[in-house]
């Protein structure tokens, strides 16, 4: 079999067990598909360019690429210049095919901790179940990875992030993941979760008392106290920052979106000048999502538009705050241990 390439997109084979040979990702794709009766509708229209040249693959036409190779950062813009899987918006209904593209990242979630339940030799449990358990360290890394692939290719859809130098979409992504990741699960969370509970994408959860689903030879080590302390601080203000107000306001995709757009277009850390030269383009994108997002808020809520877009835009600086909660948790917490990260994504998000 080490002669042997995957018969659909030529990586490195992992077995026959399916009666072709084929790469771990194609064989958790596939069998996937075939489980849950699943049926794929290609966003390229049939032009994908599926290859070898990643280590993670997605779900639509069967695959697209996303450019970025664990434990090798250069490689984040390698083959931004010449591959047809980068795609620009330019076109008109910028907040409608971007909420296309979050409902095709957000289908591929299980079938992310899926494949890497594989590779690591677990037992593949990260499905949603009905009974949820408390999120522990893999799952807390897995998630980070998840979302660093997601933003990156997310920021790469826009043409001022994807001609950056390595450098510079490394500075933003150390910001942009953490909010990146607030806007997705604070929407899972609002809409899924009951009072007092933060969900990740494969269903598991913190809950803000630290003890809640915690095994009870864990709840008697000397430390725990102190971890609750800084536990119950974290969670509570996450749930203060983005779910309370998401829930209120009954955010939906559209507005989610605009605020990951909003996010990636205005990086608050102390190189603004990170889209220099762009600044056209930058203020140009950033005013069709104003001006889209403002059209949405008026069919939305006739009659009090400007206000729900205000509402919308006042989210984007309770997000950074959870940013900074979450950087901040990373120096005290056993779930967001930062020494137990992957060191790519340590490398990236503590850059």
């Amino acid at each position: 079999m080490e002669d042997e390439c995957c018969a659909v997109c030529g990586d490195r084979v992992n077995s026959k067990r399916y009666g072709v040979p084929a790469c771990l990702g194609c064989i958790v794709f596939f069998r996937r598909a075939v489980v849950n009766n699943s049926q794929y509708k290609c966003v390229k229209y049939q032009n994908c360019s599926v290859t070898n040249a990643i280590k993670r693959r997605d779900v639509v036409g069967p695959r697209k690429a996303v450019y970025l190779k664990e434990h090798r950062p250069s490689s984040i813009d390698s083959q931004r210049s010449s591959s047809p899987e980068i795609v620009i918006l330019e076109g008109p209904d910028l907040l409608k095919t971007m909420a296309s593209f979050q409902k095709y990242q957000t289908a591929q979630h299980s079938l992310f901790f899926d494949e890497q339940d594989l590779a690591n030799g677990r037992t593949t449990e990260s499905k949603i179940a009905i009974h949820r358990r408390r999120a522990r360290v893999p799952d807390v890394n897995i998630m980070l990875k998840l979302c660093l692939n997601q933003a990156t290719d997310w920021g790469n859809q826009f043409q001022p992030f994807s001609r950056l130098s390595t450098e510079s979409k490394q500075n933003i992504l150390a910001e942009y993941t953490f909010g990146f990741l607030l806007v997705d699960q604070g929407f899972k969370t609002a809409y899924e979760a009951e009072d007092g509970f933060w969900l990740f994408p494969n269903g598991t959860f913190m809950h803000s008392d630290y003890y809640y689903g915690l095994a009870e030879e864990d709840g008697r080590k000397e430390n725990s106290r102190l971890k609750a302390h800084f536990h119950f601080k974290f969670v509570s203000e996450l749930l203060t920052c983005v779910i309370t107000p998401f829930r209120n306001l009954q955010i939906d995709d559209v507005e989610c979106v605009a605020l990951k757009i909003v996010l990636l277009l205005t990086p608050s850390f102390s190189k603004r000048a990170v889209y220099a030269g762009q600044e056209e383009a930058v203020a140009a994108l950033h005013t069709k999502c104003m001006s889209e997002l403002m059209e949405h808020a008026e069919r939305r809520f006739p009659g009090r538009g400007e206000e729900r877009f205000g509402e919308i835009l006042l989210l984007v600086s309770s997000i950074r705050c959870g940013v900074k909660a979450m950087y901040n948790q990373t120096r005290v917490s056993d779930v967001f241990n930062i020494m137990e990260f992957d060191p790519f994504v340590r490398d990236m998000l503590l850059n």
